[in-house]
C-alpha cells in the first residue's frame, strides 16, 4: 500500500462527520428519488396497457336528450371517412349518495353506470360485478375515503343497495366531476356500476340520466388531429340531424383519462430535478470542503510534490474519499429506494387515483438517473475544483498560497473605530467568503423547499375560498336547454307528459305516431270509398293503433288508456311556436320562483400558448340589473374579464382574446377594455344576456340556468348539473388529504437538508479556524469566549442568510407556481402566511441551534498543540 493509500482510512476517521453527513444526505435523496422513479414507471407501464385491456374510449359526446337510431346512424356515417366508428350507449345518473355508517351530512355524489361490456371495462379490486338489481359496484378511492366495503348498505337517490364490488373505471382514473375541475375529488364525488335494473330504479327514484355515448374508432392507430376532425364531423352529422349536442371530449383532452398520467409524468421530471439540483449542491459543498482541506494540508501538499509526486497522484488521492462515499451513496440509495420506498411512493398515487392492481416494473433508466448521473456529477465537479487547487507550484504550496491572494491575505484593512470583538468576527467572515456564500445558496434552496411544503396548504386553501366566495349565490343551476319556472297547472300538466312521453325510446311512439296516420288515412278512404275492403282497412289499422299503444304503455308501466290521455296532453303544446320554452312541471312556489334569476353560461377554449394546452373559459350571460352579480357593469356590448383570466394571461386594455368554440368551429374575438371583476380565482367573462345571445346566435329570451338563494326542484329531463358552496369547500378538503402525506416527506426532507447543510459548511469554518483557536486559547481565551468569536459569527450569517432568502424565495415560489399550474385550468396565485414564513425561518435557525451546540464542542476539543505545529 503506498503512503498515500495508507492516509485514506486516517483521513476517513478525522472527518467522519463531514463524509457520514454527505452520505446520509445522499443516500436519503437517492432513495426517495430511486422509489418515486420506480413507482412511477411502473404506474406508467400498467397505464399504456389500460387502452387496449380496459377498451378505453377515443372519446365521447353527450347529448341533451336521448339520441334516436337515425341521429346515431348519421353520426356513424360521418366517420366513415376515418375508417368507420363503433358508438356505444354510456348513460350514467348522478345520484345522491348515503351512507349511514359514516354519514357525516355532506352531500356526495355517485356518477351511477350502467355494467359496461363493451367499453371502458372496469377492473375488479374486491367482490364481484353486482348481478341483482339492487347491488352495486363503487370505486375503490371513493371506498376507502368513504369507509366502504364489501356487504355495507349504501343509499342512491335514496334506494338501498348492497356493495358487492371495489372496483376502478379506466374512463374514471381521476375522479373529475366535470371536464373542466382544477383538481380531483375523491372525498364527495366517485363513480359506480348497477345492472341494468338497478338503473332503471336510479331514474324511477328522480335521478337524471346523462346522455352519453362513448366511440371507439375502428382504425385505434388514428392520430389526436385525425381523431379530433372526425369528432368534429360527427357533432356536426349529430347537430344537422337535430340532436342538441352538450359535450364533446377527445381521450387525449378527458382529464378522468389522462390527467393521473400526466401528473406521474410531470412529478418524475420534477423529483429527477430536484435530485439534479440537490447533488450539484452537494458538489460544490464537497468543493468548498476539499478545498479547505487543501488549504489545510498545503505544507504536506508541497512536501510532497517537492518529493517528486505528480499532480495526478495527489489529485486521485484527494478525490478518492468524495469520490467513493458518493459512489456508496449513490448505489446504497437506489437499492434502498427500491426496496424500501416503492409502496409509500405508490400508494401517494392510488390513494388519489383509481388505477387497477400494482405491479412493479424494472427501468435501467432509473439506475442511470438515480446511480450513474448523481455519482458522475459529484466525480466531475469534484475532480474539476481539485484540477483547479493544484495548479499552484510546490513553492506556492509550502508557503500557504493554495488560496491565491484573495481575501483576507491580500491584507484587507478594517476600520479602526471597530472594536476588536466586530473586526475579528468580520475577519472570520471575510477568510470564509466562499463557505458562507455556499451557505446561503444551500439555505436558500431548504427554505425554499420548506417553504413549498408549508405554503402549499394555504394556497390551495385560500384558492377554494376564493372560488366560494365567487358563488354569487347558494344555487347555481345549469339546464339542458330553457325551463321556464312560472306556469299554471294545465301547462305543468301538458309538459309532464310529453317528458314522459320523451322517457320511452324514440322508435316506438313513431310506431304509434305512424299507426295513427295509418288510421287517420283508413279513416279517409272509408269515407271517399265506402266498402269491405275500406272497412276491413280501418280495422286492421285501428289493431296496429291498439298494439302500438301497448307498447306505449308498456314501456310506461300504465295503461292504453293512460297513454291516450298522455297523448291528449302532450298534444296540447304547441311544438310549432320556437320562442315557447317548457315549463317546470314541479311548482316551487311563488317566493322561490321570484327570487331566482335567469342567466346563460357557454364554454369556450383559449389558447394558453407554448404548447400548454387549452384552458376552458366559461362565458356568462347575465342581468344588467341583477340582484345576484352586483359588481360587473355588463351592458352595451361591454365584455367583463374575471380577476383570474387577466392574471394568468396578463391582459391589458385593448388586448384581444381569441376564444375557440370546438362545438360551432369558430372563434370568438374579445376585447379587453380594462374592466375586472372577482377575485384572482375568477376564470370567466361576463356580458348582459342579450349581448350574450347575439354573441352566440341564440334566440332573444334564451337562457340555459338559474341562480338562487333558494333550493330549486328542476324536471331532471332538463336538469344538468348545480354548484353549491359546499362542493367549493371539497377542493380545499380534497388537496389537504392529497397532500398531507407529501407534506411531511417535504418537510422532513428539508429539515433534513437544513441539518446537513448547516452542519457541513460551518463545520469547514471551524477546521479552518483551528489553528487561530489554539493561538487563542494559548493566550489565555476561555472555551466559552472563543465560541462568542467564531459561532456567533456564523450566527450572524446564518440569521441573515434565512432573513434575505425570505424575499428571493417567495418571487421563486410565484414562478414555480405559475410554471406548474399553466396548463391546468384555474388561476392559483400564491398564498404565503406570515406563519409559514415564521416556520420557515424558526425551523431553520433551531436546526442551526442544534448545529451549533456541536460547533461548541469542538472547539473545546481543539488542542493546545495545534499552535505549536510548525507551518513552514
Amino acid at each position: 500500500m503506498t503512503p498515500l493509500a495508507r492516509r485514506l482510512p486516517r483521513e476517513l476517521r478525522k472527518d467522519i462527520g463531514k463524509y457520514l453527513g454527505i452520505f446520509l444526505l445522499m443516500c436519503g435523496c437517492v432513495a426517495l428519488t430511486s422509489g418515486f422513479l420506480l413507482a412511477a414507471h411502473s404506474i406508467d407501464v400498467i397505464m399504456d396497457g389500460m387502452r387496449d385491456e380496459y377498451a378505453i374510449e377515443d372519446g365521447r359526446v353527450t347529448t341533451s336528450f336521448r339520441a334516436t337510431d337515425v341521429q346515431l346512424d348519421a353520426m356513424r356515417r360521418a366517420a366513415e371517412g376515418a375508417g368507420g366508428v363503433d358508438v356505444y350507449e354510456n348513460f350514467s345518473i348522478d345520484a345522491r349518495f348515503r351512507h349511514a355508517q359514516g354519514d357525516d351530512g355532506t352531500s356526495r355524489t355517485l356518477r351511477t353506470y350502467v355494467h359496461r361490456t363493451q367499453v371502458d371495462l372496469a377492473a375488479y379490486c374486491e367482490g364481484r360485478e353486482p348481478a341483482a338489481d339492487d347491488e352495486v359496484a363503487v370505486d375503490r378511492v371513493f371506498a376507502a375515503n368513504n369507509g366502504l366495503s364489501l356487504g355495507d348498505e349504501v343509499l342512491l337517490c335514496g334506494r338501498a343497495y348492497c356493495v358487492t364490488g371495489i372496483l376502478t373505471l379506466p374512463d374514471s382514473q381521476a375522479l373529475f366531476a366535470s371536464n373542466s375541475d382544477f383538481t380531483v375529488n375523491t372525498l364527495t364525488y366517485g363513480v359506480a356500476e348497477v345492472t341494468p335494473g338497478g338503473f332503471a330504479a336510479l331514474e324511477a327514484a328522480g335521478g337524471a340520466p346523462a346522455y352519453t355515448y362513448s366511440f371507439c374508432f375502428a382504425d385505434r392507430g388514428l392520430t389526436v388531429a385525425q381523431r379530433t376532425d372526425a369528432e368534429k364531423d360527427m357533432v356536426s352529422a349529430l347537430t344537422d340531424a337535430d340532436a342538441r349536442v352538450d359535450e364533446l371530449i377527445d381521450a387525449d383532452s378527458n382529464q378522468g383519462i389522462g390527467y393521473a398520467a400526466d401528473d406521474v409524468s410531470g412529478d418524475s421530471a420534477m423529483w429527477t430535478t430536484l435530485l439534479d439540483i440537490i447533488i450539484v449542491i452537494m458538489a460544490f459543498v464537497f468543493v468548498v470542503l476539499t478545498n479547505a482541506t487543501i488549504e489545510e494540508e498545503s505544507a504536506v501538499i508541497g512536501t510532497l510534490m517537492a518529493s517528486g509526486y505528480r499532480r495526478r497522484e495527489l489529485v486521485l488521492h484527494y478525490l478518492a474519499l468524495p469520490a467513493a462515499v458518493g459512489l456508496l451513496a449513490a448505489g446504497l440509495g437506489t437499492a434502498l429506494g427500491v426496496v424500501l420506498f416503492t409502496s409509500p411512493m405508490r400508494d401517494l398515487y392510488y390513494g388519489s387515483y383509481s388505477l387497477p392492481p400494482f405491479h412493479v416494473s424494472w427501468d435501467w433508466s432509473i439506475f442511470v438517473k438515480t446511480a450513474v448521473v448523481p455519482s458522475a456529477l459529484l466525480v466531475g465537479i469534484t475532480l474539476l475544483a481539485l484540477l483547479h487547487k493544484t495548479r499552484r507550484t510546490p513553492l506556492q504550496f509550502l508557503r500557504h498560497e493554495a488560496s491565491g491572494k484573495s481575501g483576507t491575505r491580500r491584507g484587507v484593512r478594517l476600520p479602526e473605530r471597530l472594536g476588536f470583538v466586530a473586526r475579528f468576527r468580520l475577519r472570520v467572515f471575510l477568510r470564509n467568503l466562499g463557505n458562507f456564500a455556499t451557505l446561503f445558496v444551500g439555505i436558500g434552496f431548504a427554505s425554499l423547499l420548506l417553504l413549498f411544503s408549508l405554503a402549499i396548504l394555504p394556497t390551495m386553501t385560500h384558492y377554494a375560498d376564493n372560488l366560494e366566495s365567487s358563488l354569487v349565490a347558494r344555487h347555481q343551476y345549469v339546464l339542458k336547454a330553457p325551463l321556464e319556472l312560472e306556469g299554471t297547472s294545465d301547462q305543468r300538466a301538458q309538459w309532464a307528459a310529453v317528458e314522459r312521453l320523451q322517457a320511452v325510446d324514440g322508435a316506438v311512439p313513431s310506431r304509434a305516431q305512424d299507426a295513427a296516420d295509418g288510421l287517420e288515412d283508413a279513416l279517409a278512404s272509408l269515407a271517399a270509398v265506402p266498402g269491405m275492403d275500406a272497412v276491413a282497412a280501418v280495422q286492421d289499422a285501428r289493431a296496429e293503433l291498439s298494439a302500438r299503444l301497448g307498447e306505449v304503455a308498456d314501456a310506461l308501466g300504465c295503461t292504453r288508456d293512460k297513454v291516450v290521455d298522455l297523448l291528449d296532453e302532450a298534444s296540447r303544446v304547441d311544438a310549432d311556436d320556437e320562442d315557447a320554452h317548457p315549463v317546470n312541471t314541479t311548482d316551487n312556489g311563488a317566493e322561490a320562483i321570484s327570487q331566482a334569476e335567469k342567466y346563460a353560461v357557454y364554454t369556450l377554449q383559449y389558447d394558453r400558448g407554448e404548447g400548454n394546452g387549452e384552458e376552458t373559459v366559461s362565458v356568462y350571460g347575465v342581468s344588467p340589473d341583477s340582484r345576484y352579480w352586483k359588481g360587473p357593469p355588463v351592458g352595451g356590448g361591454r365584455v367583463v374579464f374575471g380577476g383570474g383570466l387577466v392574471d394568468k394571461f396578463g391582459f391589458a386594455a385593448g388586448d384581444s382574446a381569441s376564444l375557440y368554440d370546438k362545438y360551432e368551429d369558430r372563434v370568438h374575438e374579445l376585447v379587453f377594455d380594462g374592466t375586472t371583476w372577482g377575485s384572482k380565482s375568477d376564470m370567466n367573462l361576463y356580458m348582459s344576456l342579450d349581448d350574450f345571445n347575439g354573441l352566440f346566435g341564440n334566440a332573444d329570451g334564451y337562457f340555459n340556468a338559474y341562480v338562487s338563494d333558494e333550493e330549486l326542484r328542476l324536471d331532471s329531463l332538463f336538469f344538468a348539473s348545480e354548484t353549491t358552496p359546499d362542493d367549493m369547500r371539497a377542493i380545499g378538503d380534497q388537496f389537504t388529504g392529497m397532500m398531507d402525506d407529501m407534506i411531511g416527506m417535504l418537510v422532513g426532507l428539508s429539515v433534513f437538508i437544513y441539518l446537513l447543510f448547516i452542519y457541513l459548511l460551518t463545520k469547514a469554518v471551524i477546521d479552518r479556524s483551528a489553528r487561530s483557536i489554539s493561538y487563542m486559547k494559548v493566550f489565555g481565551y476561555r472555551d466559552a469566549e472563543i465560541s462568542r468569536l467564531y459561532v456567533r459569527s456564523i450566527t450572524l450569517c446564518v440569521a441573515a442568510s434565512l432573513v434575505l432568502c425570505l424575499p428571493l424565495i417567495i418571487g421563486s415560489l410565484t414562478a414555480i407556481f405559475r410554471a406548474m399550474l399553466i396548463s391546468y385550468n384555474g388561476n392559483i396565485e400564491i398564498f404565503v402566511p406570515w406563519s409559514a414564513m415564521a416556520e420557515t425561518l424558526v425551523a431553520g435557525f433551531v436546526t442551526y441551534l442544534a448545529v451549533a451546540a456541536l460547533h461548541t464542542r469542538s472547539i473545546r476539543r481543539v488542542p493546545l498543540s495545534e499552535a505549536l505545529k510548525v507551518q513552514e
